[in-house]
């Protein structure tokens, strides 16, 4: 399973659930993944959506965005096969 978050930058992310570790891409992009524990997911998030961890309200943002991945995704650990499946979530 996958699941695409938006932060309020407008910038989409992919993220997805695979053994002990999370992968996160530009959902524009076919890029290499970066590859993350769950703890640092948060970073991740940040990074690719243009969020400043420096500025407590996008800072809450990127935790928030994690949260809501790693929830959805329910630590389940299994990719699907076609990436097919696939879910929305937004904040801003």
């Amino acid at each position: 399973m996958q699941i695409t978050v938006t932060a309020s930058t407008g910038a989409a992310v992919l993220v997805w659930h695979q053994f002990d570790s999370y992968y996160a891409r530009k959902a524009d992009t076919t890029d290499d993944p970066q590859i993350c524990l769950g703890v640092d997911l948060f970073e991740v998030i940040a990074e690719l959506t243009g969020l400043d961890l420096e500025d407590s309200e996008e800072a809450a943002e990127a935790v928030r965005l994690a949260d809501d991945a790693q929830r959805s995704l329910g630590g389940s650990g299994a990719l699907d096969a076609g990436g097919a499946s696939s879910r929305e979530r937004s904040s801003g």
